[in-house]
């Protein structure tokens, strides 16, 4: 062969292979290398994650509920109080990493997963489990339950390439949504949201972690100066709520959650007193599934659940 010929292709082979290894390296750079990684950002970053991970540990039930809408298994979850539309997950076959608050580090790192999902509950441990894998920070950001779930939706359907199940899934709530907004607002309802527990009963204002009822289902705040600022309610006394005089209450017990011998959250709130609001007299004290709306966080089917309580109680 000619030798100018010969050393024509090789200087060609040489600059395709280094042209080849720069692209590969100025895309990895950007967060989205040849292997299909992105890189994703949420509460606490920005996190690289390759597409469609295969073992995932979920510690945010909101996650898991999305999740399992998109068909995709984690291979470990916390199974303390798990809400019962996720029940399926107390089978043997997915890892028990024990409670939200208290989770099984060690045996997350045995697991080697691909993926980490994490929320409020388990923040401060962000760092120390980004390092046995990439680790993501989902939940409910700000109390804003909707849109924390379309964001949730948007970054799990991007991860897991169901971008066209995200899309249909969003515009399904938010229809549901708007259609119980356009009948309490046009009916001018109020009222006020609370959380039993322990025997005292505390009230969320707008912007609190159950805000929604306000700011997203459309009843009116029986009390405009109530702050949301408290994400642990205020603590109010039975005049309290007959001074307010609600036309609906909506009542979530912890106790359910919590566990132990304690009075039912009907014999707290139906007192002597709480009998002469308006809310008692038109049957309208509705008792809130507390797995769905305590535990069950920015899910598929905790929201399902909330627009079918909100929806009956009309």
């Amino acid at each position: 062969m000619n030798k100018k010929v010969l050393i024509s292709i090789l200087i060609i082979i040489l600059f395709l292979i280094g042209g080849y290894s720069f692209l590969k390296f100025s895309t990895k750079d950007k967060g989205e290398n040849l292997a299909g990684d992105m890189l994703i950002e949420h509460r606490y970053g920005q996190t690289q994650v390759k597409s469609n991970p295969e073992k995932i540990v979920v510690l945010d039930y909101g996650s898991l509920d999305i999740l399992d809408k998109m068909k995709i298994e984690p291979i470990a979850l916390p199974k303390s109080n798990l809400p019962e539309y996720l029940s399926k997950y107390n089978d043997e076959k997915y890892s028990d990493l024990g409670a939200l608050l208290e989770f099984d580090m060690e045996k997350i790192n045995e697991l080697k997963p691909d993926l980490i999902i994490i929320e409020g509950r388990q923040g401060k441990y962000y760092e120390e489990l980004s390092k046995i894998a990439p680790t993501i920070g989902l939940g409910t950001v700000n109390n804003d339950h909707f849109k924390s779930l379309e964001d949730n939706i948007s970054i799990l359907s991007k991860i897991f390439g169901k971008d066209e199940f995200g899309k249909k899934e969003i515009e399904k709530i938010n229809k549901e949504l708007d259609e119980i907004n356009n009948k309490t607002t046009a009916s001018e309802n109020n009222a006020l949201i609370f959380m039993v527990n322990k025997g005292s009963i505390s009230v969320f204002g707008e912007g609190s972690r159950f805000g929604m009822i306000y700011d997203k289902f459309g009843f009116k705040c029986a009390d405009e100066n109530l702050s949301g600022e408290n994400n642990h309610g205020e603590n109010v006394s039975y005049e309290y709520i007959l001074s307010k005089n609600p036309g609906y209450i909506f009542v979530i017990d912890k106790s359910v959650i919590v566990g132990g011998e304690q009075k039912s959250a009907k014999e707290i709130i139906e007192t002597d007193i709480v009998k002469n609001t308006d809310a008692y007299k038109n049957g309208k004290i509705i008792y809130l599934d507390p797995k769905a709306w305590y535990l069950g966080g920015s899910g598929i089917s905790s929201t399902e659940i909330m627009i079918s309580e909100i929806k009956k109680s009309l």
